[in-house]
């Protein structure tokens, strides 16, 4: 059943969209046409990837022709958002298409995980239960496919995110434990084949030429690019390092960030990584942004590997592809590095979906669409039944018509009684104890500018604020 406070969430959303933006209820109906067979989900999420894809323009030097193309060829979501930019806290709202202000989890284990969560029916069990035969390899759950229980069929265990650096991390050979960071890379000398990203790709295209009697549900995690940032050489030599664009690093960005926030990016033991990057040496910085490059590049060339098989098999025209990163990266903006952060760099995802006979293939959608809108979203493409728990809600129309309404913003936590809200224009995030950050991604899109205290913002303040308070009513703060 419903819980009470999910009701009021659902029951308020309609009155919140018509005070925060100014949207209507009245819109275009897509009933669906019955279907004799119901369509396989191929289900591809990708560790750690920012925007630097060049469908998404957020570095001019990305080399990513396969999602870039897929991206051509699917609804593509420029203004999605993560519910928590830490791995197991997005993949588990993602999930079970619960926020973490239900779930509990807000960071990498379980311990602090509510009853409804422990409840709470899993995506691939529910495919699963609906008569979908559901496949995996990688990472989806944090620890890779999460029980084997949720799966008909597991593929090998790989090396993960290695190989490691022949040499050791760097950090940790510099710094040992000063710096909680331990940024490292290296360009490897192994053949084609032996990255656990490309052995998944394998695994993927062996499962395509299979046949079956029910429909598929196959999802793959690919790996890259998350730390240490190894990658095959011939991927680092895509790239003249030199000329490479860099981050901009506004100097005094943290001076107009609330208390917590800066100590957040601050408290790393003794270093944080943008001061180790620095000591480390002057081209290490130029260094990890060349080894990021070349990560995001292997797992692009995986990526257009599985969708070029799927492409030629016996299932294209009955398969709905979900392409997704789980949350962003900051490579040294804000003076931060990897995620986590309230931040746009944490919370931006990729996403991109094909629907065979639904998506208006070639467009882009600018609504502020969650992760968490995935699961509502499969539910009402495949006709299936969805479980009462979920919080998300369906962008299928979007799919079809991707100008359409949207009746929300997107919504992130980081750590209990810490929340950010992104709409279309603004970023507005408010703290545990009360202090805010607010930014016009009109005029600043890299939020250099903090407009919390400008008096005459206050009414976007307000109507931002309103669905924290909606959505987090009950949030146990420990």
């Amino acid at each position: 059943m419903l819980t009470s406070r999910y009701r009021c969430v659902r029951s308020l959303f309609p009155l919140l969209l018509l005070g925060m933006f100014g949207w209507t209820l009245s819109g275009p109906s897509f009933a669906d046409e019955p279907n004799t067979k119901r369509p396989n989900v191929l289900f591809i999420a990708v560790d750690d990837l920012n925007d630097w894809v060049g469908c998404l323009g957020g570095n001019p030097d990305a080399r990513t022709p396969n999602i870039d193309r897929f991206a051509e060829q699917s609804v593509l979501f420029r203004n999605a958002h993560c519910q928590v930019a830490l791995c197991n806290a997005s993949r588990t709202s993602l999930l079970t298409g619960m926020y973490a202000s239900t779930t509990g989890i807000y960071a990498n284990s379980l311990k602090r995980a509510s009853d409804v969560y422990r409840s709470a029916t899993q995506m691939p069990a529910w495919f699963g239960e609906n008569g979908y035969r559901t496949m995996c390899m990688g990472k989806i759950y944090h620890h890779d496919h999460g029980k084997k229980a949720y799966w008909d069929e597991v593929g090998p265990k790989t090396l993960r995110w290695g190989p490691e650096p022949p040499d050791g991390r760097q950090f940790t050979k510099r710094f040992g434990d000063r710096v909680q960071d331990s940024l490292a890379w290296a360009a490897l000398d192994i053949e084609p084949g032996e990255m656990p990203d490309e052995q998944i790709a394998t695994w993927a295209k062996s499962k395509l030429e299979q046949d079956y009697d029910q429909p598929f549900f196959l999802a793959l995690g690919f790996y890259k690019p998350h730390v240490p940032l190894t990658a095959p050489k011939r991927y680092y030599d895509l790239f003249d390092r030199e000329k490479l664009t860099m981050p901009t690093v506004l100097e005094n960005d943290l001076d107009d960030v609330p208390e917590i926030g800066k100590r957040w990016v601050l408290d790393r033991r003794d270093l944080i990584a943008e001061d180790a990057v620095q000591q480390y040496s002057p081209t290490y910085r130029r260094e990890l942004v060349h080894a990021y490059h070349a990560c995001v590049a292997l797992v692009d060339d995986c990526i257009g590997q599985t969708l070029a098989h799927l492409q030629n098999s016996k299932y294209a025209d009955n398969t709905i592809v979900i392409l997704f990163s789980d949350h962003g990266w900051h490579l040294g903006e804000k003076h931060h590095w990897r995620k986590w952060m309230p931040w746009e760099e944490s919370t931006r995802s990729l996403m991109a979906v094909h629907a065979p006979g639904v998506s208006r293939d070639g467009s882009v959608c600018d609504r502020t669409v969650g992760l968490i809108d995935i699961f509502p979203t499969l539910a009402e493409l495949c006709e299936l039944p969805p479980p009462d728990q979920l919080e998300g809600e369906s962008f299928r129309h979007l799919l079809a018509d991707p100008q359409g309404e949207w009746t929300r913003p997107a919504l992130t936590s980081t750590k209990a009684g810490n929340h950010t809200v992104r709409s279309e224009r603004w970023r507005y995030i408010r703290y545990r104890d009360g202090s805010e950050e607010l930014y016009d991604h009109e005029k600043d899109p890299n939020e250099w500018h903090n407009l919390a205290d400008h008096p005459e913002l206050a009414p976007v303040k307000q109507r931002h604020a309103a669905w924290i308070d909606t959505l987090t009513e009950g949030e146990i703060i420990q």
